[in-house]
């Protein structure tokens, strides 16, 4: 877009502006502008004066129900026009003649932009023009946030809400002092003030970094916020990011085969069938607590029917069914009676879960797993007895299970697919997380020795 300018701007420019494209004095409409008639040497007719001096004669400025309207002419002959909201009053000469030249300047920089669009930029960045050229004043961050996250609209619930609540911490680092003056400060100061319980390395600071950035690349692509406000990228936000190995301690540890055996017979004793289902399905056969939604039992086989896993772009995929075959602790068959019992229906999942699953969202049956645990005693004290224990850390049980429990491991290809997740993830997760009582039980099975105790190290 680019508006017609029949004189060249042959006068004075105090405001630095480049010309606008020249086409011909006898273009479509270019003079068929609207009816001003205005006498001379009033205000409108000065202020008229200067902004077609300055931005060219396709430029008219005029009253509308009482606020400024800009027409621009463009090479067709057509005129389209903005209504802003800068109140049309003689007091408001410098405001309007600001508004209009910093459209011009927009426009003829960004050829693409329509006279609405570059004022809707302008309300949003607070635009304004001095003898340098276009300068950037206070920044609507509120508003850019809300257009922003109406960009992600179709997201799932779970993930607009994440979403939705990292741009809000983002925007309320504006009111801090120091302000951060451009994107590389603003996540920066991000990372300093919510990591400090994220691990390093996860996908938890990915997941926060990267909504930061999509909405400062929003507020600079979309908003016309000035261009020092481009997100960190590549190396930079690795940094923020760290490494795993900078935060070993936050692995999350698995429930040990005693610990899960203490926990089912607790759950016994307690006289809770229905919670002790749900623990002796997720621990035995290694689900994840969320695909206690999505499970059917066929010719005496447990299988997972859905993958729990999906985001918006795999949910409209068909995902085929995973076996899970559940490893026993030795010398019990928790497993099996858990498979017998849900098959047969004579005990049912908690009500909580199953209140979850009618939900429809797998997020929700996990959170009501997790809540049901974090209720029980016997627990909690395994929690504190095991710093980092987590309603996850079952599953973990049936991998530590799979490669430390029995004379022979299950190959990590096999765990892998009976988990749902790839080797490397397998390795990646499973791989590292270890212990000194463990180690030795390794050694002492590969040596055919009893196992050591725990000594202290002398150094």
């Amino acid at each position: 877009m680019s508006c017609f300018n029949g004189e060249g701007m042959a006068g004075p420019n105090p405001a630095g502006l480049s010309p606008l494209s020249v086409t011909s004095l006898t273009a479509p409409g270019a003079t068929d502008m609207p009816k001003t008639n205005v006498k001379a040497g009033t205000w409108i007719s000065d202020l008229r004066a200067v902004v077609k001096r300055d931005c060219g004669q396709g430029w008219k400025v005029q009253e509308q129900s009482g606020n400024l309207r800009i027409f621009c002419t463009l090479e067709d002959g057509s005129r389209p026009s903005v209504t802003t909201d800068i109140e049309w009053k003689k007091s408001n000469s410098t405001a309007i003649l600001n508004r209009t030249t910093a459209l011009a300047q927009m426009i003829r920089e960004d050829d693409t932009l329509t006279l609405r669009a570059a004022n809707d930029k302008i309300q949003l960045v607070g635009v304004t023009v001095t003898g340098n050229g276009l300068v950037a004043g206070v920044i609507n961050w509120e508003q850019i946030a809300a257009d922003f996250l109406k960009t992600r609209a179709d997201r799932r619930a779970t993930t607009l809400r994440d979403t939705t609540n990292r741009v809000n911490n983002a925007v309320a680092l504006f009111d801090q002092k120091p302000k951060p003056q451009g994107g590389a400060d603003l996540m920066k100061l991000y990372a300093k003030t919510y990591f400090a319980n994220c691990p390093a390395g996860g996908n938890g600071r990915k997941r926060h970094l990267g909504d930061v950035a999509a909405f400062l690349s929003y507020a600079v692509d979309k908003a016309g916020a000035p261009g020092r406000w481009q997100p960190l990228t590549g190396a930079d936000r690795d940094a923020l990011i760290g490494t795993a190995d900078d935060n070993t301690e936050a692995l999350t540890p698995p429930v040990k085969p005693e610990q899960l055996a203490a926990l089912l017979d607790a759950l016994a004793a307690d006289n809770k069938p229905e919670l002790r289902l749900a623990v002796a399905l997720v621990g035995c056969f290694g689900l994840r607590p969320a695909e206690l939604a999505a499970l059917v039992v066929e010719d005496g086989k447990l299988y997972v029917k859905r993958n729990v896993k999906r985001n918006a772009r795999s949910m409209k995929k068909d995902i085929s069914r995973r076996l899970v075959v559940a490893l026993e602790i030795p010398g019990r068959n928790d497993g099996a009676k858990a498979l017998n019992l849900y098959a047969s229906g004579l005990v049912k999942l908690p009500k909580a879960i199953r209140t979850a699953i009618d939900s429809g969202e797998f997020k929700k049956v996990g959170d009501a797993f997790r809540q049901l645990l974090d209720r029980y005693p016997f627990w909690t004290s395994m929690v504190a007895a095991t710093p980092g224990l987590t309603p996850y850390s079952l599953r973990h049980g049936w991998a530590w299970r799979a490669h430390k429990t029995y004379d022979r491991s299950l190959s990590i290809r096999d765990a892998a697919a009976l988990l749902g997740h790839t080797p490397t993830t397998h390795m990646k997760h499973y791989g590292r997380w270890t212990d000194e009582q463990g180690l030795l039980d390794a050694v002492a099975a590969l040596t055919a020795t009893t196992p050591l105790p725990h000594v202290a190290v002398v150094e």
